[in-house]
């Protein structure tokens, strides 16, 4: 009789300490790793995403947008546009066949990596000398940092964290959040700027975004002060009163604070509403513009689902 306590307490234990979510990730939901880069004179940013179900991987997505530099030639000026569509919302448009000759467009060769990795983990898909993707049937392409990303993604969903972008104009917007037990224990929005040179058409990443710039980013104290009055924002021809992140950090601190709402919104552009007439209470120093991040935050908290409370 005591050895077959003695059994069932040892297996008890091995229960306790492998059976209640023994699995590495400990969050559900999509993590998206990205990378940008420079594509033919415009900018690009690769994503891989890995889908965490149940603690277990559920899938993977690989996907590019690309931008494009046009040049006007009547005033010899060149301008930069994110393309409407990813490769993978382009599908046959890519036109990797018909102008590249390649055996099948983008999208189905990464969709054949992405079922590799599944079936067999990140770390089996190799390359060869010149970078090509060498041991997936079907796959010419070469590792457009793909690998590397979803060896990223993995580590993320490890940590519980969550990344989304949006595009608009020239710039990367960036939503980063922790969450642990359902709770949400970071926040941070951002956003990464480019130099451009119309005359010449050259296009380069900044080295930092405005986070990581703080006071250096220079917006407190060189003009742009603005005010709500009646419903419409007014220059105040004063300077502004906060720095940029200082404000990005006032909207993820009312979040935390308060939980995500989706019908968080600007009022005409600017500042944090959820009516989109009048500002939310203890947001008053947001007066930046607002749409992007707000669009950016919905892809987050999309991504982390039901992970958050």
């Amino acid at each position: 009789m005591r050895k077959v306590l003695m059994l069932f307490f040892v297996a008890l234990a091995a229960f306790t300490l492998f059976g209640c979510n023994s699995s590495e990730y400990k969050v559900d939901g999509e993590f998206m790793a990205y990378e940008v880069s420079v594509h033919k004179d415009a900018q690009m940013v690769t994503t891989v995403t890995v889908t965490i179900e149940d603690g277990e991987i559920a899938g993977y997505y690989i996907d590019a947008r690309q931008g494009k530099r046009t040049l006007d030639e009547t005033a010899g000026t060149y301008s930069w546009a994110w393309n409407a569509k990813t490769k993978k919302e382009l599908g046959d448009d890519y036109n990797m066949v018909k102008f590249g000759g390649a055996i099948s467009e983008w999208y189905v060769q990464a969709e054949l990596i992405e079922a590799y990795w599944l079936e067999n983990g990140v770390d089996s898909v190799t390359v060869d000398a010149d970078n090509y993707i060498d041991n997936v049937t079907g796959v010419t392409i070469k590792d457009g940092g793909y690998i590397a990303l979803a060896q990223e993604a993995l580590e993320l969903a490890k940590a519980g964290k969550f990344q989304a972008v949006y595009c608009s104009g020239t710039d990367l917007y960036i939503a980063e959040m922790t969450v642990s037990k359902g709770k949400i224990e970071t926040l941070v929005l951002d956003t990464l700027q480019s130099t451009r040179n119309t005359t010449t058409g050259s296009f380069e990443w900044k080295p930092s975004t405005k986070q990581e710039l703080g006071d250096a980013y220079g917006m407190k104290g060189s003009g742009g002060g603005y005010k709500l009055e009646n419903g419409a924002w007014v220059s105040t021809g004063t300077t502004a009163t906060h720095e940029w992140f200082e404000q990005a950090n006032t909207i993820t601190d009312w979040i935390i604070a308060n939980g995500y709402d989706s019908a968080l919104k600007s009022v005409g552009g600017r500042g944090v509403s959820l009516n989109g007439t009048s500002l939310v209470d203890g947001t008053s120093a947001v007066t930046i513009k607002t749409d992007g991040y707000f669009t950016v935050l919905k892809s987050l908290f999309d991504f982390a689902g039901s992970s958050v409370e």
